[in-house]
């Protein structure tokens, strides 16, 4: 019974991992061509992807790492005001 129950909390705790990540109904990106048909489906120039492939941190493997152009710059708005906060 405990090894049942052991098993269901770790299901749930990857299961909520899997959730921690926002994705903006963006699909996964495997290549360039990927990047391409998605930011011809978009409008807006905020909704653009800029992908970069990246050795992720624990891992020699690089994995394409995508934000939107929205994202770039509400990350970047972020650093300036944590730098503000420090001087």
């Amino acid at each position: 019974m405990r090894s049942v129950l052991v098993g269901i909390a770790l299901l749930t705790i990857l299961a909520a991992c899997e959730n921690l990540y926002e994705d903006d109904a963006i699909p996964r990106i495997n290549s360039q061509r990927d990047i391409d048909a998605y930011n011809a489906t978009v409008t807006a120039e905020a909704d653009r992807l800029v992908c970069n492939r990246e050795a992720v941190i624990g891992s020699n493997i690089r994995q394409w790492v995508c934000l939107t152009v929205a994202q770039q710059d509400r990350l970047r708005q972020q650093a300036v005001e944590e730098v503000e906060l420090i001087q």
